[in-house]
């Protein structure tokens, strides 16, 4: 997950498992249906980490902060990277 739209879209989902409606996840989080549909849409301007953990715990979701994974490069940005004479990793092409 690494956009706000996936994070919204990972929330659509667990609502839709748990047959829950917008309205019911706002009521058992405390907050506005218009907030929980902001969410969901990654309409986020004032969206708080507090309205966050509330949605999440109204799921029943565990918010967790890890490092991400470092991902390797794919051949095409490795090949980009080589005609632009900007390769500089170990075994340059």
């Amino acid at each position: 997950m690494t956009t706000f739209h996936d994070l919204g879209e990972a929330f659509v989902q667990r609502r839709k498992a748990l047959r829950k409606t917008q309205a019911q996840v706002a009521h058992e989080a405390g907050l506005r249906q218009e907030e929980v549909s902001r969410l969901e849409n990654a309409r986020l301007p004032d969206f708080t980490v507090g309205k966050l953990l509330k949605v999440a715990r109204a799921l029943n979701l565990e918010v967790t902060v890890r490092p991400r994974e470092e991902s390797k490069p794919t051949l095409e940005t490795v090949l980009v990277e080589h005609r632009a004479g900007a390769n500089t990793g170990p075994g340059k092409l």
